[in-house]
């Protein structure tokens, strides 16, 4: 008889665990099924945050991000526009909302002007999504250029 209540016992719990162990691997392919395709943000490499002296058409460059199929570069002499910039939107107040293909994007010449600081950002995006921004970096540009000559 105590033979029989163990084998009751074990045959009550094998179907409660199988259960929560299918459950588990369920909600973990599920998992990895949603956020397998989410973009990270760029990392962003140069200029370096509070860069000077840089030039007109400076190139800012960053890390590719995995599962990009592009980028969107945004550039613009307030800090605030960056910072309050929601997914998927137009910057209005930015010099530069541009895509590029490749993780480099160069400033088109006289597009900017000396002696102020901007504000920099990059997103990665694909086929369904925008991902995050990058961190927000800031660079000045030189005082005194040459290539204002026609």
């Amino acid at each position: 008889m105590a033979d029989s209540s163990v084998s009751i016992v074990e045959g009550d719990m094998k179907p409660k665990f199988y259960g929560m162990v299918a459950g588990l691997v369920g909600a973990l392919w599920l998992a990895s099924v949603v956020f397998a395709g989410s973009l990270a943000a760029p990392e962003l490499d140069v200029p370096k945050d509070k860069a000077k002296n840089q030039v007109l058409t400076t190139v800012l460059k960053w890390k590719p991000v995995a599962g990009a199929k592009g980028y969107r570069v945004f550039v613009t002499g307030n800090l605030e526009t960056l910072k309050n910039l929601a997914p998927k939107a137009a910057c209005t107040d930015c010099f530069v909302d541009a895509k590029a293909d490749a993780p480099t994007y160069q400033i088109p010449p006289k597009l900017l002007k000396k002696d102020i600081p901007y504000y920099w950002t990059v997103r990665a995006f694909n086929d369904a999504e925008e991902g995050p921004s990058a961190e927000i970096r800031s660079y000045t540009m030189a005082s005194t250029f040459f290539m204002d000559m026609d």
